[in-house]
């Protein structure tokens, strides 16, 4: 059995599973680009052309005709002050963005937004990705709905829920 280290057992994924994420994630998106026919079908993946398609899974249709929905909303949110360039909604909500004014000021934007989109039924995971100029991924963070959930209810504050978000940057 696979030891854990306290800090991955605290924050429930370590920088390695981050990491195998962060390059599947890359390595479809540019196989994606590939083998793209130009019908414009994908696994809900999303550039800022705003085409996008539902993929086949357990999910009733309504419920990934939501979580798209939700997801078009906060990329409608953030995209004025970070810049969206594309985002992806398969198990997980990956927006990027390449106007990043650093973790702390990317927070204030993110948390809000993502808190917004929990409150109204989406209940998915998502990986707000900064990049560099050059596309490479200078920092991501983990945005999770319970976090949100405690942040709605008033079990946190602001401050605790985006200390909860800065802590799960990679």
């Amino acid at each position: 059995m696979e030891q854990r280290s306290a800090s991955e057992l605290a924050n429930g994924i370590s920088r390695r599973t981050v990491l195998a994420t962060a390059t599947a994630i890359g390595g479809g998106t540019l196989a994606g680009c590939i083998s793209d026919s130009g019908d414009g079908a994908s696994d809900d993946t999303h550039s800022d052309d705003g085409d996008h398609d539902h993929d086949e899974n357990s999910e009733t249709d309504e419920d990934s005709e939501l979580a798209t929905e939700l997801a078009a909303e906060m990329v409608d949110a953030i995209d004025d002050e970070l810049s969206v360039s594309g985002w992806e909604l398969n198990g997980m909500f990956v927006p990027d963005y390449t106007d990043s004014g650093g973790p702390e000021a990317d927070i204030e934007i993110l948390g809000p937004a993502y808190a917004d989109i929990v409150d109204q039924g989406f209940d998915r995971r998502a990986m707000p990705t900064a990049r560099d100029d050059d596309g490479s991924v200078d920092f991501m963070v983990f945005l999770e709905p319970e976090w949100a959930r405690e942040y709605l209810d008033g079990n946190w504050t602001k401050a605790e829920y985006y200390a909860e978000i800065a802590d799960s940057e990679h």
